[in-house]
C-alpha cells in the first residue's frame, strides 16, 4: 500500500545487510527512509529530522537504543522495536510500543509500520 507523498521513515540498525532489506521494503511502499547505523547518527538525526515513524534495532554495536527510544517518545514520533534477544524487560518500560522478534518477516514488518503511520 502506497503512502502519500513526503512520510519519512528513519531505521536505525548496525547491521548494514539488515539496513538495506528494510530500507528496500519500505521504499517499496512510497516511504522516504533514512537509515543510521550508529547511536550517535540518529541521535543526531532525530534532534534534527521530522520522522513520521523510526524502526530501532535495540543493540547497536554494544549500545543500547535506548536513547533512542527515548527521544523519539519525547518527540511523539511512533516507533517499532526489532531485536534478535529478549523483548519482555524492554515491553515492561515502553508499554503500547510494538516489539518485533529477529529475524524479520518482511511482509509482518511492512504491516506494523502501515500501522505506525496509520
Amino acid at each position: 500500500m502506497p503512502f502519500e507523498k513526503g512520510k519519512r521513515v528513519l531505521v536505525v540498525e548496525d547491521d548494514p545487510v539488515v539496513a538495506m532489506v528494510v530500507e528496500d521494503s519500505l521504499r517499496d511502499m512510497g516511504l522516504e527512509v533514512f537509515v543510521d547505523l550508529s547511536l550517535i547518527d540518529a541521535l543526531g538525526d532525530i534532534e534534527s529530522g521530522d520522522f513520521d515513524a523510526a524502526l530501532l534495532d535495540v543493540g547497536l554495536r554494544g549500545e543500547t537504543a535506548h536513547p533512542v527510544m527515548l527521544a523519539l517518545q519525547q518527540r511523539q514520533v511512533p516507533f517499532m522495536v526489532m531485536s534478535g534477544g529478549d523483548l519482555q524487560e524492554l515491553a515492561a518500560e515502553f508499554p503500547g510500543v510494538r516489539m518485533m522478534s529477529k529475524p524479520l518477516d518482511m511482509k509482518s514488518l511492512c504491516k506494523a509500520v502501515q500501522d505506525l503511520l496509520a
